[in-house]
């Protein structure tokens, strides 16, 4: 009987409730979506970390991490080989060299790490070769020994040019681009510009300050390209403690959501690099390895250290442990958002209960005056504010679920501060997505908060004497 008398004493006042249940569902549309946009650039960031700089387990030499050196390979790899290629759980593993090295063109220069790869076994453990912007990925006919590079590496080395072209003019003009806009750009057509800030000058010269904020990102990377035959000359320490130098033609150019990645990887054929430096063709620093169930991770980390003392095998929240300890108290952080915001739409709640005590001295009053107990009048006005609350609620976290479910298909594009993203490893495009077993959570800390919220106007209505209520018009 209570419960019935409850939901229909929420809407007495309909105006009052509806302001109250639509300031909870905006809160909680706002919470489930912030929830949805932190859970899903930390998924992507956890398998950035995984599926392009470490895998699940890295297997290193112990000496390796402490310094750098070429000749501190891996010990005992042809063992560990074997045994990865029949342990179970293990899906994928590929081996990396690496050889600290400066890498120089007519044009400029920058330090990097150079890793010798198996091109084909590489594939199974990172996705590198799907983040190409222009090139292949070691397909080029070439003599010379061929490189991959990114991005930020050709534009460290300034072979990264710039050039309008007809196609260029084309693309914008698939792109919906304002033909007055792109009937500027004629008098640079055909310019090659060798950096990006002598290409955003010349750019500046022709376009308003609103067009280059609304376009330039977008032409930028369109007259980007890396200029043909680019080659890069690799100087680096032998493993004989001599200088040694090794030149490369480029065959491709990626780009990560990582850019400090970005800016110290390059990649080479393995056997290539051993030619150079001199190491032997068994001599690898890293071992990267991708598992079957990711729940078995400590497991099988655990058994390679305890079989193979003489190597390192560590996990990638051990190597990575600022994005592990996030991973690990992601789910703290959403409940921590949703429960300052319920917070603070718990004053809203205690005022509209509050008024609709003062509204119902009198009834409340003749209730008890016939009989009604405390305990009953107690529970009756928690009901109410348990179901205002939830009604908001649930309308919120449906609708923030649908949002999440649109945005979570297109991703929403942050292309204006891409650079501050990527510099922390953040991508730029993110797929919102949640849990269901957060709004289960939810529902429990709005249960809660309702009945604290409740507490305050149902001591007020239990304070009240029937016989000085009753008088009351």
């Amino acid at each position: 009987m209570i419960i019935p008398i409850s939901w229909k004493n929420i809407w007495r006042n309909k105006q009052r409730s509806m302001v109250v249940i639509v300031a909870i569902t905006l809160g909680t549309v706002a919470g489930v979506f912030v929830a949805g946009l932190m859970n899903g650039w930390m998924n992507q960031r956890i398998r950035d970390v995984i599926y392009m700089e470490t895998g699940h387990i890295k297997i290193q030499n112990p000496d390796y991490l402490v310094n750098e050196e070429i000749l501190y390979s891996i010990k005992e790899y042809d063992n560990i080989q074997t045994y990865l290629d029949t342990m179970p759980g293990i899906k994928h593993w590929s081996a990396r060299s690496k050889v600290m090295a400066m890498a120089s063109t007519a044009y400029g220069s920058t330090g990097i790490t150079l890793k010798g790869i198996d091109i084909e076994k590489e594939k199974e453990v990172s996705g590198l070769y799907k983040m190409l912007i222009s090139g292949t990925y070691f397909e080029n006919d070439s003599r010379m020994p061929q490189v991959l590079i990114s991005r930020k590496t050709a534009d460290n080395l300034k072979i990264r040019n710039y050039k309008i072209t007809e196609t260029v003019l084309d693309s914008l003009i698939a792109l919906d681009i304002p033909n007055e806009t792109i009937t500027k750009l004629n008098t640079l057509q055909n310019e090659r510009y060798i950096t990006r800030k002598k290409f955003e000058k010349a750019i500046s010269g022709v376009w308003s300050v609103s067009e280059i904020k609304k376009y330039a990102p977008t032409l930028i990377n369109t007259a980007s390209y890396i200029h043909p035959g680019s080659k890069i000359t690799f100087s680096f320490t032998k493993a004989n403690g001599e200088i040694g130098y090794q030149s490369y033609r480029v065959c491709g150019v990626f780009k990560t959501s990582n850019s400090a990645f970005d800016q110290m990887s390059a990649f080479v054929n393995h056997s290539e690099l051993v030619a150079g430096t001199g190491i032997s063709n068994h001599s690898f620093h890293e071992i990267s390895i991708i598992l079957n169930n990711k729940d078995s991770i400590d497991d099988i980390c655990n058994s390679l250290n305890t079989i193979y003392p003489g190597s390192t095998a560590m996990t990638w929240k051990k190597l990575q442990p600022d994005v592990g300890m996030m991973a690990d108290f992601m789910g703290v952080y959403y409940y921590i958002i949703m429960g300052i915001i319920f917070l603070a739409l718990a004053f809203g709640i205690i005022n509209t209960m509050l008024m609709s005590i003062l509204e119902r001295v009198k009834e409340l009053g003749m209730l008890m005056a016939i009989g009604m107990k405390k305990i009953k009048v107690f529970i009756m006005i928690m009901l109410e504010t348990i179901f205002l609350t939830l009604t908001g609620s649930v309308i919120g976290m449906i609708l923030g679920a649908a949002i999440i479910k649109i945005t979570g298909k297109r991703g929403i594009n942050f292309s204006g501060v891409e650079e501050g993203f990527e510099s922390f490893g953040w991508s730029a495009r993110v797929y919102p997505n949640i849990e269901i077993y957060f709004f289960f959570g939810i529902i429990v800390m709005v249960i809660i908060i309702s009945i604290l919220s409740a507490i305050i106007p149902a001591q007020k209505a239990l304070k009240l004497k029937p016989i000085e209520a009753l008088r009351i018009e």
